[in-house]
């Protein structure tokens, strides 16, 4: 009987375990041995990306276009918007946001991947460390970025991403007060408030026309697929700049958690900016829940941040 429990034992400990599989354009992801989804180089969106987010029972919960086809019809609009990625409309008059290789926007820059640092597989912890550089029209870079994407695996109902990043200024830049910042997703369309999708704050406002541009330390958007009631959770870490964020959503299926946003929302508040000298950097951390069923927040966000 020992023998068969030890067995057992082992066997889960070994199934609970993240995985990255290298491949020429990507690192993909396996968590439980299940699909979590993909880091894409992102020389076509013209930054790194996260495709898809999946849920441990494996629904995806993002938007395929444009990144593949998808089994039922989609919305075609903003293809900037793919998966999770990380980015700055206006910074220093420059666009790192909506910069996908399709478009012809002035003072558009480009987030260029250079080489992975740290792929490290350590049973149910996984990091993934990739170097970026922010590339400025005339094609120098102004910002070095060293991106952190740590999984966990043997979570039950949630899959878990911590992403920390740390952004290096390599001539004097501001992150400028406006909306579109500094983490996002595109969800799919059942999670559209026309759908039946919602999303809600830790204060407890439900949708665009309340929890749009109010501060807060937790995000979360759920939605009913088939049976199953599934979510995407965006956790705002307290030593954040500006923490707690502001976010930035639409009713279609899109939010972002901005540390640089206030008076992009409200013309009254001070300016959310961030001015970096040269060397100079600025840490941010976030994490990320893709989950069925429902999740206690308030205390996904308390283990998270240190909080008791």
């Amino acid at each position: 009987m020992r023998l068969i429990v030890f067995a057992a034992t082992l066997a889960a400990s070994l199934f609970a375990q993240v995985r990255f599989i290298h491949q020429t354009d990507r690192v993909g992801v396996t968590v439980d041995g299940r699909s979590f989804g993909s880091l894409y180089f992102g020389k076509d969106a013209n930054k790194p990306f996260f495709h898809p987010l999946t849920t441990p029972s494996g629904v995806k919960v993002t938007r395929s276009f444009p990144v593949e086809k998808s089994p039922v019809e989609e919305p075609t609009d903003h293809p900037h918007q793919r998966g999770l990625w990380m980015g700055v409309e206006h910074l220093s008059n420059m666009d790192f946001w909506e910069n996908d290789s399709s478009y012809t926007r002035p003072r558009m820059g480009r987030i260029v991947f250079k080489d992975i640092t740290k792929m490290d597989e350590a049973g149910n912890r996984g990091e993934l460390r990739f170097q970026a550089d922010w590339i400025n029209p005339e094609g120098a870079p102004v910002i070095s970025e060293d991106r952190a994407m740590t999984f966990y695996a043997a979570n039950g109902a949630a899959h878990v991403l911590d992403v920390d990043v740390t952004l290096t200024a390599r001539i004097p830049v501001t992150f400028e007060d406006h909306h579109d910042a500094v983490i996002g997703t595109r969800l799919s369309p059942a999670f559209e408030e026309k759908n039946g999708g919602i999303a809600i704050n830790a204060e407890g406002l439900r949708g665009e026309k309340e929890a749009r541009g109010q501060a807060s330390r937790y995000l979360y958007w759920k939605t009913r697929v088939g049976e199953e009631t599934v979510g995407v959770a965006f956790l705002d870490h307290p030593e954040n700049w500006n923490a707690p964020a502001r976010w930035h959503l639409r009713s279609f299926g899109f939010f972002t958690a901005n540390p640089f946003a206030r008076k992009t929302f409200d013309e009254k508040a001070p300016s959310a900016a961030k001015s970096l000298r040269a060397g100079e950097n600025l840490r941010l951390r976030y994490r990320v829940l893709v989950y069925s069923g429902d999740l206690d927040m308030d205390a996904q966000w308390r283990k998270y941040a240190g909080v008791k």
